[in-house]
């Protein structure tokens, strides 16, 4: 009867069109599943006496009583436990009570599979805190009764692992390969008299109250027993723990420990490593691992989620993705706090998931280490809501892995509006009373599925409601398997005050020709500890697949044995074992279950890693580090979106000694002097200042150009001052031009006249009125607190006679409608022998002043359709496709930013004086869904927020929520001094020259991972095509959505038809990975070293390992590479961020 209304409901769905989703829930009629987590709520236990009470319960999945079939096990808060048997086509049968695991008074958490004792039966460990008795349960299997029910006994007191210390989760693993499995235990208490996230002194001895636990596995003949080596063995660092995952982050056969942790505390990354006696310990390496994660981090997992055979890390947190929501629960702009961890020794943390993708080894001082970058915003799964589960697997066999992430809590305790109740009347009513004035409201589950996988960035589609799984709850633990053994993996949910979710997955049925997957197995009976651990990969026309094989990971649950994976045609496998052994199978054809044998293959000596450094030959770094004072620009403009006073510094290379070494000159930063340094051949050393006279360090400098102003053969310096930090009637805003004087440089005070006054970004030079000496242009970026109002940059003419260095300002219309510049360049994209000028800049487009007989004039329509309004840092130059005109690049502000605008979705801002104060304030809009689900323009920032700069807000709208709805047209204003911005294009590109105008091509994702500043075009792979080499990332972004930190150096390979293969920096050997500003390129001894600078960070220094020559160009602008073709080239005075490399063609030998 239930097949045949099966049968009818999916002809009545197909004949209404409506194409059937990846699952069903099936309900608790049909499935027999009737748990129900209950969690209630007194005067004296309740969301304000007790921010753990809704951390929900677990669920575990295994073949306890090993017919074949995976069974359900629930925990329960102040529910019992409960166990349900598999009986088939998706229905269980209720045996708790016999099966005797229902957990007595205690407060049930965490839930781990395991079969502890190695007699090939699954039992549970069950983790309690809260209150009631506290101490943890090992329900040992004792086998099956005379009716096939499993029989459980508690022997966690009697083996020494009754812990009571408010744990969470426990993780088996065999930490020191003797044959058993030890245990970790995740600790986490909250301490009613002190905040969890008040700043103090980190607890990382192991005397914290809040230490994770660590048990090894001992015995004495038959008996076991467990003893507690968390302190000796690197288990140190107090937290509140919420997740953790077995897995083996450096891939060296180990089992490691990756653990998130809610409130302040860090995350850790525990490596188990040698000791010095043999043994082995944990060492957090989570500094080195990562370079910033999850603030209130949940549960986590550690899979390949780019399929390229490298371990990735999930970790939830509780950003919510519609406007609404963000705005009633997101905390405001607070940059003290991030100022308050780097103070306290914390690592940085911010308010949304984080998906760090490992990038291989690191090329520094800390090589074997691995590298990650942090891609959540761009793969699209940054928000969530409240989440505790990332369930990460291939549910819809399709080769990729998609991500199912379980949310909700009961009590919307950081409502905004709640939050200013409490603090009002807290004091006049009892908690009973305040109890129904916070929110509850039920969320459903997210799925994403994975869309692509583009340039080693997973890139998520969210299909919650396609794929059936838009259930509203409160749902925290989940797990997933196989549960009626049709080849598609099933997902289970215990939610809190509703019945458990079971949901059929779908993605096999109606498949039967084609099932896609592969299922992987052991024998039924076989010890988790001879197959957890080990490493399975999976090949098929639909891809490389990677599976660390274990089961527990997520939040608070353990998943079924079997790998599940997705194929196309015949499939091969290939195991590790965590015996080190190593063997092939296969081929499989599609549908097949394959049962393997641990233990079998030929013992691994060593591992097949990528080769690391094959491009570039890291170089010690010069005795310098780029020093900026922490201004706080959000104090000023509180809702700007990121931080303006971190821009350089700036790069500027010349032989100022004449001995053919290329030397450098590095701008300075408020209270700290530009800096010389001079070329060794090899490298750099500071020496002191070459300026004449007392140099005023009350400004800022960026941009700086080295060239010959005067004709007389030696190289003068233009110095360009810009900043945010100083007003601009009280900063020196004055440029500077230091003419050289044997070797030294002395200011020319009236060198330069009637320059805009603003905080300036580049300048460069040409000689683009053809008269034989070299002319300036000067960008200015933005007036400094009054942020983005538009400034205007200059063209100089060189008038320089006699002896007399003078500069001309020239009246261009065609500059008129170029504001905000952050980047140029001379080049002659039109091979007609004069410079024109290319142009970059914020909340504006690409734009080209052509340089003709009779003016400037701008070409719009050569960057064809679409005005592509970006954020742009930078622009660089060269012949990418040899077709002899010059091709161009342009650094943007990338996708991995929670700011996606596009055309039909743009980034909006006003500057405006809203409340008519006589002060301009700057209001940003972008688009998030509404309570609907429609993308509309709303403000960026909350009610919060903008009050700091418009105090009248609030009386303008009474309540957060007023204000959560309000669209950005409520905030339009008519009248007055106005600026109107938009931005709806943030791809750094490759803009290819043709006959037709550029063509805009997208640099690869990784390019986008991060903003892009410095750019080096270059050939480094001795190919006769030019390569680039990109650095970038802002730290200095609002808080939440925090550093932009993905860019570690990133070399991009040209095919020599626009085309760019990335490159990491565990293959380039580049690692460049704080805020990257300048990159040059210099003469050294042995040929050209590449130079990059860092935003309050040393300098980096390689030398590529493709020996170079010097070129000499063509009359025709062209030189002729190795291999016979031609490339067309320019001399550039200043190309890429805030750079000015060495006049000098370098091409390979």
């Amino acid at each position: 009867m239930r097949f045949t209304f099966l049968v009818l409901t999916t002809l009545f769905f197909t004949a209404c069109g409506d194409a059937p989703t990846v699952f069903t829930r099936l309900d608790a009629d049909r499935t027999g599943v009737t748990f129900i987590n209950t969690t209630g709520e007194s005067d004296s236990f309740n969301i304000l006496t007790n921010e753990y009470i809704y951390n929900g319960g677990g669920v575990g999945i295994g073949d306890f009583n090993l017919d074949g079939r995976p069974d359900l096990f629930f925990s329960g808060s102040e529910s019992p436990n409960e166990l349900y048997l598999n009986q088939g086509d998706f229905y269980f049968t209720n045996v708790s009570e016999v099966a005797g695991i229902g957990g007595g008074d205690r407060w049930n958490n965490g839930v781990a599979v395991v079969d502890v004792n190695n007699d090939g039966r699954e039992d549970i460990y069950v983790c309690s805190t809260l209150k009631g008795s506290r101490a943890n349960q090992l329900y040992l299997n004792q086998g099956n009764n005379a009716d096939g029910t499993p029989i459980f006994k508690d022997v966690a007191e009697e083996m020494g692992i009754a812990d009571t210390s408010h744990t969470t989760q426990s993780a088996w693993l065999d930490y020191d390969q003797d044959g058993d499995l030890d245990l970790f235990l995740l600790v986490n208490e909250m301490v009613d008299s002190k905040s969890p996230n008040s700043f103090s002194r980190k607890v990382q001895d192991g005397t914290g109250r809040r230490t994770d636990k660590l048990y090894r596995q001992d015995r004495d003949g038959d008996r076991i027993f467990f003893t507690e080596v968390g302190k000796e063995m690197g288990i140190l660092f107090q937290g509140f723990g919420l997740g953790v995952t077995v897995c083996d982050l450096n891939r060296d056969g180990w089992p490691d420990l990756y653990v998130t942790n809610d409130y302040l505390s860090n995350d850790l990354a525990y490596l188990n490593v040698a000791g010095e006696n043999g043994g082995r310990y944990f060492k957090d390496i989570a500094f080195q691992l990562v370079k910033h994660t999850s603030y209130s981090a949940m549960g986590n997992d550690v899979a390949d989620l780019n399929n390229d055979g490298l371990p990735d890390i999930l970790a939830l947190d509780m950003l919510p993705a519609d406007n609404l929501r963000r705005k009633m629960m997101l905390g405001a702009n607070n940059y003290t706090y991030l100022l308050n961890l780097k103070r306290f020794g914390y690592q940085p943390q911010f308010t949304r998931n984080t998906l760090q993708i490992s990038q291989g080894q690191r090329t520094d001082s800390l090589t074997g280490l691995p590298l990650y970058a942090e891609v959540a915003m761009q793969s699209g799964l940054p928000a969530t809501d409240w989440s505790w589960t990332p369930l990460v697997a291939d549910f819809d066999l399709d080769g990729m892995k998609d991500v199912i992430v379980t949310n909700g809590f009961p009590r919307d305790i950081t409502d905004h509006d709640f939050g200013d109740y409490n603090a009002a009347n807290s004091r006049f009513f009892s908690m009973q009373d305040m109890l129904p004035k916070i929110p509850s409201v039920k969320i459903p589950n997210v799925a994403f599925r994975a869309k692509e996988i583009t340039d080693g960035i997973p890139i998520y589609e969210e299909v919650s409601k396609a794929w059936g799984i838009d259930v509203t709850s409160f749902s925290n633990g989940a797990a997933y398997a196989d549960l009626d053994g049709d080849g598609d993996l099933d997902y289970v949910v215990n939610n809190i005050n509703d019945p458990a979710h079971l949901y059929r997955n779908n993605a096999v049925s109606g498949r039967a020709e084609d099932p896609g997957f592969l299922r992987l197995s052991v024998e039924k009976d076989t010890p988790s500890v001879a197959f957890w651990g080990s490493e399975v990969t999976v090949k098929s026309s639909s891809g490389t697949q990677t599976f660390y094989w274990h089961q527990h990971r997520g939040y608070l649950s353990s998943h079924g044995r079997d790998i599940i994976a997705g194929v196309k045609g015949e499939a091969t496998v290939e195991v590790l074992w965590n015996d080190g052994k190593i063997k092939s199978y296969g081929p499989f054809l599609p549908g097949e279950t394959v049962v393997l044998n641990p233990g079998a293959g030929t013992r691994v000596l060593s591992r097949d890693e990528p080769s690391v450094a094959n491009l570039l030959t890291p170089l010690p770094s010069p005795d310098f580090t780029h020093e900026e004072r922490d201004f706080v620009d959000f104090n000023v403009q509180p809702m700007l979106l990121r931080k303006l006073s971190q821009q350089g510094p700036a790069l500027a290379v010349t032989d100022w000694n004449n001995d053919g070494i290329d030397d450098l000159y590095v701008s300075g930063s408020f209270d700290k002097p530009g800096v010389f340094l001079q070329g060794t051949g090899k490298g750099f050393v500071r020496i002191d200042s070459l300026f004449n006279g007392v140099i005023d360090n009350n400004r800022e400098e960026l941009g700086s150009l080295f060239f010959d102003a005067d004709g007389d053969g030696d190289d003068d310096l233009y110095v360009v001052s810009g900043s945010y930090e100083l007003p601009l009637e009280t900063g020196d805003f004055r440029d500077r031009f230091y003419r050289n004087d044997d070797g030294r440089f002395t200011e020319v005070a009236d060198a330069l006249a009637d320059l805009p006054l603003a905080s300036g970004s580049t300048v460069r030079a040409a000689d683009y009125d053809l008269d034989g000496d070299l002319d300036l242009f000067v960008g200015n970026r933005l007036l400094p607190h009054n942020y983005p109002k538009p400034v205007e940059s200059c063209l100089l003419r060189n008038e320089s006679r006699g002896g007399k260095i003078r500069f001309v300002r020239e009246a261009v219309p065609a500059l008129e409608g170029v504001k905000n510049v952050c980047d140029a360049l001379f080049t002659d994209y039109d091979n007609d022998g004069r410079p024109d000028l290319l142009l970059a800049g914020e909340w504006a487009p690409l734009r080209l002043l052509r340089n003709t007989e009779k003016g400037w004039v701008e070409q719009r329509d050569i960057f064809g359709a679409g005005v592509r309004n970006g954020w742009w840092n930078s622009l660089a130059a060269g012949d990418f496709d040899n077709d002899g005109d010059t091709d161009y690049l342009a650094g943007n502000f990338g996708h991995n930013s929670i700011l996606q605008p596009t055309a039909e979705a743009p980034l909006t801002a006003s500057l405006y004086d809203f409340d008519d104060n006589g002060q301009l304030d700057f209001v940003p809009f972008a688009h998030f869904p509404d309570e609907e689900g429609v993308s509309r323009s709303f403000p960026f920032f909350n009610r919060t927020d903008f009050s700091k700069q418009v105090s009248k807000i609030k009386g303008l709208y009474g309540s957060h929520g007023a204000y959560a709805v309000a669209e950005a047209a409520e905030f339009r204003k008519e009248g007055g001094e106005q600026y109107q911005f938009r931005a709806d294009y943030f791809s750094s590109v490759y803009l290819e020259n043709t006959p037709e105008g550029f063509v805009f091509h997208a640099l690869p994702a990784r390019a986008q991972a991060f903003p892009v500043f410095g750019m080096l075009p270059m050939d480094l792979n001795d190919d006769d095509f030019l390569d680039v080499v990109l650095i970038g990332n802002d730290f200095g972004g609002e808080t939440g959505q925090g550093f932009l930190d993905a860019g570690n150096g990133l070399v991009l390979l040209g095919d020599g038809n626009g085309g760019f293969r990335s490159v990491t920096s565990a293959g380039s050997g580049l690692f460049v990975p704080g805020e990257g500003r300048a990159l040059v390129v210099a003469r050294g001894s042995e040929g050209p070293l590449i130079v990059a600078a860092q935003n309050h960070g040393g300098l980096v220094l390689a030398r590529p390992q493709v020996p170079f020559k010097v070129g000499v160009a063509k009359d025709d602008g062209t030189v002729m590479l190795p291999g016979g073709s031609f490339r067309r080239v320019e001399e550039y005075l200043g190309s890429g961020y805030l750079s000015q490399s060495g006049p000098t063609v370098w091409i390979r030998q």
